[in-house]
């Protein structure tokens, strides 16, 4: 692409933003424009814009929360509930 296929985008972010986002992209040696550019290429894509009220977990964090579900579902990996905290103890000792 040659600089006369190219535009300027002006946008006001905060510069807590700005500098949180810049440090990132430095972080991981890409350049602030590219990651803008990137995410700008997936919005024209996917001809949607992801938003949502509550934080979403990483991949890997939700595929060790659905194998810990299943797990108790299945009794498995389950400690045992205690009604009295000598229970709790006896079976804390006799490990």
């Amino acid at each position: 692409m040659s600089n006369l296929d190219k535009t300027i985008i002006n946008l006001k972010v905060s510069k807590g933003l700005k500098r949180e986002a810049q440090d990132l992209a430095d972080e991981i040696g890409v350049p602030l424009t590219t990651v803008i550019t990137a995410n700008l290429k997936e919005f024209v894509r996917s001809r949607s814009l992801a938003v949502s009220a509550f934080p979403r977990l990483k991949p890997e964090i939700e595929k060790e929360l659905g194998e810990a579900i299943a797990d108790y579902k299945k009794g498995k990996n389950v400690s045992k509930v205690y009604t009295k905290p000598s229970d709790a103890a006896n079976h804390l000792s006799s490990l």
